[in-house]
């Protein structure tokens, strides 16, 4: 049995397109979140009696189901959101039929969440300059223009100097490094189509931890654009490190965080694997 956990909220949400696939797929009992964690509630409440459920919205309702307990029930992902990264990372690009084709197959594999102090995410760990950015999307430019308010946002925060802001500490395979923004990625993919590793996947235990160190304050947003439009996974030291680990990884000072595009609130992170799920690929 195939339950649908849609967000009625998500950029691309359709409610014809949603009766379509539940014909589709030969039926599926829907249900619908109406605020923030009810794709948790949700989840945790009917996990027991279905034997997959999909994902309807963006990668925050993925994020939402997986922080339940799913004992046995696979996930499936059905990209209706702003810029759907997992989607991208398993069916190469954002694409609803390739979704719904994935969910009719019913083939699934093991994969692996991080886990960020007590909370499980999919995609990735952001903080620092990045997690700024998120922290300043506009909701309603978010539901407007969708990946532009991204955008627009990483602009705002540094033309209103919030990376004059202290560094942080950061603590892994035993070494301390002062950063001025962190990327703890699990996927390759990031902001959309583009490359942020080609060492990690969902479907391995391991992070690529992207940190860009304070020292390079004064050229920061250049390559950090530079970074993202070009494929963060070549860019080189001096300007970004990429660390592979298993973690964990100690995160403390003053920062902003965010995970898989939502944020995170907290004064200090340990980042460390999380648990496993089945999804469907």
């Amino acid at each position: 049995m195939i339950a649908i956990i849609a967000n009625p909220n998500a950029h691309n949400f359709s409610s014809v397109q949603l009766k379509r696939i539940v014909s589709e797929i030969g039926g599926a009992d829907v249900f619908f979140t109406q605020r923030a964690k009810d794709g948790t509630a949700i989840a945790n409440r009917i996990a027991s009696r279905y034997d997959t459920i999909a994902a309807y919205g963006g990668d925050g309702i993925v994020n939402e189901i997986i922080n339940a307990n799913l004992g046995k029930t696979r996930l499936a992902v059905l990209p209706a959101g702003t810029t759907n990264v997992l989607a991208i990372e398993l069916f190469g690009s954002p694409s609803m039929d390739r979704g719904v084709r994935a969910l009719k197959r019913g083939r699934s594999k093991k994969a692996y969440t991080g886990m960020i102090n007590k909370q499980h995410f999919m995609l990735m760990a952001g903080l620092g300059f990045d997690a700024e950015s998120v922290h300043s999307v506009s909701p309603k430019l978010k539901r407007i223009s969708g990946k532009f308010a991204y955008f627009s946002a990483g602009v705002s925060a540094y033309l209103k100097g919030l990376l004059k802001k202290g560094c942080f500490e950061v603590e892994l395979e035993g070494h301390k490094v002062s950063a001025l923004w962190v990327i703890v990625s699990k996927i390759r993919k990031y902001a959309g189509n583009f490359t942020i590793s080609d060492k990690v996947s969902p479907f391995v235990c391991l992070f690529d931890v992207v940190v860009c160190e304070c020292k390079n304050r004064a050229v920061s947003l250049p390559y950090y654009n530079l970074a993202i439009f070009s494929g963060l996974h070549r860019i080189e030291p001096p300007f970004v490190r990429h660390i592979i680990t298993k973690g964990p990884i100690v995160v403390r000072g003053d920062f902003k965080a965010q995970i898989d595009g939502d944020e995170f609130f907290s004064d200090s992170v340990v980042i460390s694997p999380g648990k496993e799920i089945e999804l469907i690929v």
